[in-house]
């Protein structure tokens, strides 16, 4: 039975100043451990750039026009084989619209860069290359970290070869449309047990690259939509980088180390497909406080669970849905459990109801300290 069951927790909406410190932090920390694990990145291929995408790939025998699978293979392949520049905006309920130019090409010694950029406000940008990530945030010093390419709006699934989700959705092909004056290819992906949000892509019958993205509530309403406004595929996206200064890049800090740590908890419920990546015992950076966590995939969506001694800020359970992320936080005044992920609020609340703790609570931060945790 999880810790917490024998009692009549209400989930609402809440923000308390302290709380929301501490949940902004582990969102942050989330999007760090995420990028820096090993296990998800696939690695970047040195393929030959072509001005003529097309022809190779629609007259390739590999590729049946008639199967999902086959188009979402070929928008993986010509991401990682093709030089190109997109330009799309990213809209949501509620949320202003917000503009991303993704760049990919080569160095002048061949081997791959990317850029994702936000062209609006003071600027946000990660750069990958050489297996490192580095990322410029107004306000915080600059970092890399442990990568082989950027995180950005679009699920890396969907363009980085080497990530399952088919266990947990199913793929399916749709209708054609005109996207962007473009002829483009519809597919569906489904959550098998309707547990996750659906996506309806378009993929350009041309080029083979992303035109458009809609997200789904379980609803089906719309939660967020990403529309390519300009695509380039060309070799001169080469000359852009030809001369970036990638030396002077930041260097990848020391990190906790990636081997997993027995934890004082499990996790009795995951959606389908879902499975564990990490889990650890470190400190939050921006806060100090000691946390044991597990980060939980899909392949398409990734989950933080975080479990520590509870915080004075929270005197309630919180539950907190902006567009696409969740974030619940659950605890009975000795430990506090908190999810955050890009999934509906029911399933991270679900998630953090099966937590079961293996040692008594009063154990966790003892059994933290025993371990030598570091910093996040």
């Amino acid at each position: 039975m999880s810790w917490y069951r024998a009692q009549n927790h209400r989930i609402r909406p809440c923000f308390v100043s302290g709380g929301f410190l501490l949940l902004f932090s582990m969102i942050q920390a989330s999007f760090a451990f995420a990028q820096d694990l090993s296990l998800q990145d696939a690695p970047a291929t040195n393929g030959p750039s072509q001005d003529s995408r097309s022809d190779s790939n629609v007259q390739n025998s590999r590729f049946d026009r008639m199967s999902a699978l086959s188009w979402m293979e070929r928008l993986i392949n010509e991401v990682q084989s093709n030089s190109f520049e997109m330009v799309f905006v990213v809209s949501s309920n509620k949320r202003e619209t917000l503009p991303y130019m993704w760049r990919k090409g080569k160095m002048p010694d061949d081997s791959v860069i990317e850029q994702l950029s936000l062209l609006n406000g003071p600027g946000f940008e990660q750069v990958s290359h050489n297996n490192q990530v580095s990322i410029f945030e107004p306000g915080f010093a600059p970092y890399s970290v442990h990568g082989t390419a950027v995180r950005g709006p679009i699920p890396r699934a969907l363009i980085y070869d080497g990530i399952d989700y088919t266990q947990a959705y199913d793929v399916l092909l749709m209708g054609r449309n005109r996207i962007a004056g473009r002829m483009a290819q519809q597919v569906r992906i489904i959550s098998k047990d309707k547990s996750r949000f659906g996506y309806h892509i378009w993929l350009d019958e041309q080029s083979g690259l992303l035109l458009k993205l809609d997200m789904h509530d379980l609803d089906g309403s719309l939660l967020q939509q990403i529309q390519v406004t300009q695509l380039s595929v060309s070799n001169q996206v080469n000359e852009v980088f030809r001369n970036f200064s990638v030396d002077q890049l930041p260097v990848p800090s020391a990190s906790v180390s990636a081997n997993n740590q027995d934890l004082n908890w499990r996790v009795d419920y995951m959606p389908k497909g879902m499975k564990v990546l990490k889990q650890d015992i470190h400190r939050i950076e921006r806060t100090g406080q000691l946390t044991e966590y597990m980060l939980l995939s899909d392949g398409l969506v990734d989950v933080s669970v975080y479990v520590m001694r509870a915080n004075n800020a929270f005197t309630e359970d919180v539950a907190i849905a902006s567009n696409s992320h969740a974030v619940v936080s659950k605890t009975d005044g000795r430990v506090q459990v908190t999810v955050v992920g890009e999934i509906p609020v029911t399933t991270a609340d679900k998630i953090a109801e099966s937590i079961v703790l293996i040692e008594p609570a009063s154990d966790l931060e003892q059994g933290a300290s025993d371990s030598g945790a570091g910093n996040s």
